[in-house]
């Protein structure tokens, strides 16, 4: 009985010390303090005038892009083509199908 104890208590020595050491590492790095991996947030105060001014230029730059296609749009001429698309041409037709079967059935009940 005494080796199955001794045993029994040889394993959780073991486990203990495991334990322990794990504890010690956590502890160093946590006196030790070194930044982790992931990077920290830092509180910055927004530059309100600044971000007035970007706006301030987007539009700006907006505006000088619509202007130079209205140049474009008044100064050469547009060719426009207008093709029929595959819905299209699938819904006329399926309209024009109920359509006619609608007006032969009306012909075929008088």
């Amino acid at each position: 009985m005494r080796e199955a104890e001794w045993k029994h208590d040889r394993f959780l020595r073991g486990i203990l010390v495991t334990i322990a050491i794990l504890l010690a590492v956590i502890a160093v790095a946590l006196w030790d303090r070194r930044p982790s991996m992931l990077p920290t947030a830092q509180a910055q105060i927004p530059d309100t005038a600044k971000q007035r001014q970007q706006v301030v230029e987007e539009s700006r730059r907006t505006n000088q892009l619509l202007s130079q296609i209205l140049t474009h749009l008044r100064t050469k001429p547009v060719k426009v083509q207008i093709e029929a698309t595959d819905e299209r041409e699938e819904s006329r037709r399926s309209r024009a199908g109920t359509n006619r079967r609608r007006g032969s059935r009306k012909t075929e009940g008088n």
